[in-house]
């Protein structure tokens, strides 16, 4: 027991004054056995609502993957004990959220699902978004990303009229994650926006600390590393400031990811050391398994090889399928196609295919670790695999989406040529329709011959206006007919003004990517108003830039026109992969579909096109 100077207990409400005091000056040990010794207290003199007080509070004190000790059973009696439904329901978010940061999510799930149907039925918004953080924590497996999507949707919903800083963060930092998981660029940037707004306004430093640290991290998987330095030296200062469970943890993983693409072997076997001694310390497979790639780096391969097969066991598919499933399975595949343990890496690579297209991260998007295809091809490539350049060309196209120059440049197929060598290696390829009717496609010299089809004709008409963006009721209208590549150029010139053509475009991709943002969060209400808003846009098109005194279509019609377009050119792309899969790679990369549809030149391939037949030319 904690006494006065006079040998006297000291109440519970001092206990937790202390806490508060010490979390304030950085001291977690000493707030967490203060946070312990005030439930005791409590207890003692039947003061439940200083018991409830005194578990809320000790999650704060607990490091992510960390033995959680006796919190979960101190959380577990104030939740036996309390009466009030909704404050059952905090105490089994607490709980929930307990058992997933100490690795143990299976026993998280039914106190969360529980407090869901409290909070639910109540019109208590604040202890809604607690309990939805919590099941978010609680789903947070390889094969649960639709639920998390569709929570973390709900989350923003819930905390969009509360000001709880805590809340809110965590409704962002949700956020954040999954658009890091289905590799959306664009919510990604925003969330990122969103979190510096939001400590900006709060002032609060433990949302500086995340708003910063993810920040980092972003910048490092751009490979913007003096940026990304500068920002790790912040997450230091305020981590340490506001004595964050999880600092450590942060600035190891940062530091690694840093040391790994400067090549800084020093600090990278330093790393490799202190995941090592940590993984095993706690018992942390994926620890283990991150500890093994930073050997591997460090040009310890022997090492690497070691730690690998501790960390497998005798079965990689006994990998929980956790928070940390993708980062340990790939890590430990990439160390076994490394390092010749052939069977690891197949088995690695057989767990990992129902995820390929996903980005790997560590827990809470501290860390980007790639992407599931990358792993599947270095997995193929020490197996010889026929899939080699089927996973490479498809990890290539989703470094290069997200700018992940450093990432793609590990596969040897991403480096950004000069200006001499763009010219050395411009290529000549044709893409026309020929009187018979059929297409020729491909390079100069190497060309194939494909029936015609809609699709191609929207391929064509996008080639020949780079960097354009075409309504895509537009390239369905001039494709009809089998117009001239120039139909679509002249009619646009004689509606719109340069400068409205330019406005109108930019409010309609925005809004095409916000659409496609409101239905990945089920977001219905936002959904509507963003349609709504399109169909207005549409509308004043009409009735400003009717193509030869026609009417523009709107509504459902222009939304038709687009999945119509969409589909049209996916089928032409595949019918093109099974001729020229290299032509059709580059396609992919570089055609964008939506309500606007644009060709995007990529710069690391220079492309000279051939759009009509050298007949008619």
């Amino acid at each position: 027991m904690v006494g006065s100077n006079d040998g006297t207990v000291e109440g519970a409400a001092e206990l937790l004054r202390r806490a508060e005091v010490a979390g304030a000056v950085g001291d977690v040990t000493a707030r967490r056995a203060q946070l312990v010794e005030a439930f005791r207290v409590a207890r003692a003199s039947g003061d439940t609502a200083s018991m409830v007080r005194a578990a809320l509070a000790l999650p704060t004190s607990q490091g992510f993957g960390r033995e959680p000790g006796q919190i979960p059973a101190l959380l577990h009696e104030a939740y036996l004990a309390a009466d009030d439904p909704l404050l059952r329901a905090r105490l089994g978010a607490a709980l929930a959220r307990a058992w997933v940061y100490g690795g143990d999510a299976e026993r998280a799930v039914p106190f969360a699902l529980e407090a869901e149907r409290v909070a639910v039925g109540s019109n208590d918004s604040v202890v809604l978004a607690d309990v939805l953080e919590a099941l978010l924590a609680s789903s947070w497996g390889p094969d649960q990303l639709d639920d998390r999507v569709r929570l973390s949707g709900r989350l923003v919903n819930a905390v969009a009229h509360l000001s709880d800083p805590e809340l809110v963060m965590h409704a962002h930092l949700w956020r954040l994650t999954t658009a890091w998981e289905c590799l959306d660029l664009v919510a990604v940037q925003r969330q990122l926006r969103a979190l510096d707004v939001f400590a900006d306004e709060s002032g609060s430093d433990r949302a500086a600390f995340y708003a910063t640290s993810r920040r980092a991290m972003y910048l490092l998987a751009v490979s913007d590393l003096d940026a990304a330095q500068r920002l790790m030296t912040e997450v230091n200062e305020i981590g340490a400031r506001i004595a964050e469970p999880d600092l450590e943890g942060v600035q190891r993983a940062l530091a690694a990811d840093l040391a790994r693409q400067t090549r800084d072997v020093s600090s990278l076997r330093e790393q490799a050391e202190s995941f090592e001694g940590f993984g095993k310390a706690e018992g942390i497979q994926s620890i283990q398994a991150e500890g093994a790639v930073f050997w591997l780096g460090a040009g310890e391969p022997e090492r690497a090889r070691e730690l690998a097969l501790q960390a497998a066991g005798d079965d990689l598919g006994a990998v929980a399928r956790d928070v940390d499933f993708l980062l340990t399975v790939t890590s430990l595949t990439a160390v076994a196609a490394s390092c010749g343990l052939s069977d690891m890496a197949q088995q690695g690579a057989s767990l990992l295919e129902p995820y390929a297209g996903r980005a790997v991260i560590n827990a809470g998007s501290v860390t980007f670790h790639g992407v599931v295809d990358d792993y599947l091809f270095q997995a193929s490539r020490a197996r010889t695999s026929r899939d080699l350049d089927k996973w490479r060309d498809r990890a290539l196209s989703s470094y290069r989406r997200i700018g992940a120059t450093w990432w793609a440049g590990q596969l040897g197929g991403y480096v950004v040529p000069t200006s001499l060598e763009r010219s050395d290696s411009l290529r000549r390829l044709c893409f026309y329709r020929r009187a018979d009717g059929f297409w020729t496609i491909g390079a100069d010299g190497s060309t194939s011959s494909m029936p015609d089809l809609r699709g191609m004709q929207y391929l064509r008409l996008l080639l020949s206006r780079p960097g354009i963006e075409v309504f895509a009721h537009e390239l369905s209208d001039a494709a009809s007919g089998h117009a001239g590549v120039g139909v679509i150029q002249r009619d646009f010139d004689q509606v719109l003004d340069a400068n409205a053509k330019r406005a109108y475009r930019m409010r309609m991709q925005q809004l095409d990517e916000d659409i496609e943002e409101a239905r990945s969060w089920a977001d219905p209400v936002r959904l509507e108003r963003m349609e709504a808003e399109r169909d207005a846009l549409v509308a004043e098109l009409v009735a400003a830039a009717g193509l030869g005194g026609r009417m523009r279509p709107v509504g459902s019609t222009a939304e038709r026109s687009r999945v119509a377009v969409r589909k049209s050119i996916a089928t032409a792309l595949t019918r093109i992969e099974a001729l020229d899969a290299s032509l059709a790679r580059l396609l992919r990369d570089t055609i964008r579909t939506g309500v606007t549809c644009r060709y995007e030149p990529d710069p690391a391939r220079p492309s000279a096109w051939t759009l009509q037949a050298p007949e008619t030319a």
